[in-house]
């Protein structure tokens, strides 16, 4: 059986998805029930599900920012996002950030049904190609491909950091850049712990605060554009993410200069 969680702050919604097929046999189990985004990311975390459903608007943390942040780490668990017509921009962002897929409310038997199917694909040909590439390496081989990897990683970092400096406005995340310089996201995200004592996320985070501040200060432009320039296309979670990085709002930060 596939674990599954599922995460929406309305009950009722949450019902309706599990009674929308027999998950049983689909060959999936619905193991937590999440009724925020915070929550889903701990459940996440301690019970390591293959797949999460995820509303697309909840309450402190969305489903949106739960997908980033389980791609800026590496996690592997399929997320599937639940949304409404009027949030149909929304899940085509998610699906940027990794997705495996989307559901439409009122949930549909026959597009759940096909929506697992599609899931469980792919959670298979992520055990197998993970499986393959075990099978090929012999313990002394792993260990100099890992000597080999310290080295080569070290000397591919600053290339790294130059790139994250030169695409922060972009929607980059931890896979992005581990694929595009052929490393594996744990790897990229423990050199950045080891290089520059913080997360692959802070980091980024910090060099985009720092350019929408700079736009804040030197600039007329609204704060949704400043939103987008400095890479977030949501601007709710800009604002909110902007407090908790500075202690006040965009608005009372410009006010101040």
């Amino acid at each position: 059986m596939y674990r599954v969680i599922l995460a929406d702050d309305e009950k009722w919604i949450a019902e309706s998805l599990i009674g929308s097929v027999d998950w049983k046999e689909q060959g999936f189990e619905i193991v937590a029930i999440a009724s925020n985004g915070a929550e889903a990311m701990r459940l996440i975390g301690e019970m390591k599900p293959d797949v999460a459903f995820l509303d697309i608007r909840m309450p402190g943390m969305t489903g949106l920012e739960v997908v980033r942040m389980l791609r800026d780490t590496g996690s592997e668990v399929e997320c599937v996002m639940a949304s409404g017509y009027a949030e149909f921009e929304y899940a085509q962002q998610a699906l940027r950030y990794g997705a495996a897929g989307y559901c439409l409310k009122p949930f549909q038997a026959e597009e759940i049904a096909g929506i697992l199917s599609e899931v469980k694909v792919r959670i298979e040909k992520g055990k197998q190609l993970r499986s393959h590439l075990q099978e090929q390496e012999r313990p002394e081989e792993a260990a100099l491909d890992l000597d080999l990897a310290e080295v080569r990683g070290e000397e591919t970092f600053p290339r790294i950091v130059q790139y994250v400096k030169e695409h922060f406005r972009e929607p980059i995340s931890l896979p992005d850049i581990a694929g595009r310089f052929y490393m594996h996201p744990n790897y990229v995200s423990q050199l950045f712990k080891k290089e520059m004592n913080m997360s692959f996320t802070k980091f980024l985070a910090d060099i985009r605060m720092e350019y929408a501040g700079e736009l804040l200060r030197t600039t007329s432009l609204s704060v949704g554009d400043i939103a987008e320039l400095s890479g977030y296309n949501d601007y709710f979670y800009f604002a909110r993410f902007f407090k908790k990085h500075t202690g006040v709002t965009p608005t009372e930060y410009r006010n101040r200069f």
